[in-house]
């Protein structure tokens, strides 16, 4: 099926920003959109923004982006036949820099997105499904949901360094059994946190943003909450994305932590004394994205029970993924395709990790959309967990939404087999 037109639109994120659209037009009236997130908390590696700079819109409107894309991209594409994998490559030929700075990152995934949907569209496939195919992955499965249930940092108001608590649900049968009892859990939380004269606001990713005096405070609440609802303990494990690069001192090589200047050492201590206290399951980036040595050692000391997840560290990137597997810095990583430039070279990442049994971590961004592509992303790539936020603001669940009709739609096909 040929591409008839390909188009940019300025659209707005989940905080009222501007960012980028990209409509593709097949034959037969067919057309697909994407929507490029933004990161609040961003990776020193990741591909870089094309902005308009000037006073319109803060400096953040696009249309330098919808310009390349409709003189630069489109006379590439329109009347051929769709391949987003090919595409893809081109792409990449028309800016071939690690961080994107000819065409920009966000005009290069936007594209690259919509072909991907643009081309399942053309053969009746579900997104998740040509994902599936192209990598050649024969089983489809859900991911585990890590549910922001308190935000901090970059995310939140709340003065807690880590940016955000995550709900684990474990121990349960299928993808809906998992969001039905992380929502009975969220909601009390909420319930706990407003008895106790707490603020319920909200952060970026849906999340709660009260205040704590100490880091054990919000692990208790969250525990409380877990039994409050009526489950055991067992049922659940919490995660951390510290985001420890925004409050590391790359001079002191030292990192702030609730007023105290911490070593990398002892910041590990701190992490395996809480792993030794509360179900602590997983840590995304426990270290700074500069401190490689460091991460080694934390692997060497709490890689055997802690998903060690890396975020800023590798980018997404699989050079900086295949440094991380030299290295043994993680036994993990995120995936977020708008910080590469094509969702091919999120593919090449992917390999990389099934080929050393990395666990995969799909990720929305704090500046999201009612774009759902990152739920099918997960499932087509068979990634082990998703995190795309809280139980509150519809950007949020547009994405759980998506996966349980997937889940819905498996067991339908997989009824229709027998």
């Amino acid at each position: 099926m040929k591409i008839k037109n390909i188009l940019g639109r300025e659209v707005y994120d989940s905080q009222g920003f501007p960012t980028l659209a990209c409509d593709i037009f097949l034959e037969n009236n067919r057309y697909v959109t994407s929507i490029v997130p933004a990161g609040t908390s961003t990776g020193l590696f990741e591909a870089c923004e094309l902005r308009d700079g000037g006073e319109r819109l803060m400096g953040k409107g696009v249309k330098k982006a919808i310009k390349i894309i409709e003189t630069k991209i489109a006379p590439l594409f329109v009347g051929e036949e769709i391949d987003a994998v090919e595409m893809d490559r081109k792409l990449l030929e028309l800016d071939p820099s690690e961080q994107k700075n000819v065409l920009g990152g966000n005009t290069m995934i936007a594209v690259s997105m919509a072909l991907f949907k643009a081309h399942a569209k053309s053969l009746d496939l579900e997104l998740y499904d040509f994902i599936a195919r192209v990598l050649d992955n024969p089983t489809i499965s859900l991911p585990v949901p890590l549910i922001n249930v308190i935000n901090g940092g970059a995310h939140g108001d709340a003065r807690l360094p880590i940016q955000e608590f995550l709900l684990i649900p474990h121990g349960v049968e299928n993808f809906t059994q998992a969001m039905q009892v992380s929502a009975e859990v969220f909601h009390v939380l909420k319930g706990l946190l407003e008895k106790q004269g707490r603020s319920t606001a909200l952060g970026a990713e849906g999340g709660f943003m009260p205040t704590f005096e100490n880091i054990e405070q919000p692990f208790d609440l969250i525990m409380e909450a877990v039994t409050a609802a009526g489950y055991s303990k067992d049922m659940f494990g919490i995660g951390v994305d510290v985001a420890a690069t925004q409050f590391y001192d790359d001079k002191k090589k030292t990192y702030s932590w609730f007023g105290e200047n911490k070593t990398a050492e002892q910041m590990i201590d701190v992490y395996a004394s809480l792993s030794d206290k509360y179900p602590l399951l997983l840590i995304e980036d426990g270290l700074a994205e500069q401190d490689w040595d460091n991460w080694t050692l934390m692997m060497e000391q709490l890689g055997t029970s802690v998903y060690l997840i890396a975020d800023d560290l590798v980018v997404s990137n699989i050079y900086h993924v295949a440094k991380a597997v030299k290295k043994s810095a993680a036994n993990g990583i995120i995936i977020k395709p708008n910080q590469v430039g094509t969702i091919s070279q999120i593919f090449e990442s992917v390999m990389l990790c099934k080929e050393y049994d990395l666990n995969m971590v799909a990720s929305h961004r704090s500046r999201d959309s009612e774009d759902t592509f990152i739920a099918d992303l997960a499932v087509g790539i068979g990634a082990q967990f998703i995190k795309t936020g809280g139980l509150m603001r519809s950007e949020r669940l547009s994405k759980y939404n998506r996966l349980l009709f997937i889940e819905e739609l498996q067991s339908l096909i997989d009824l229709e087999e027998l």
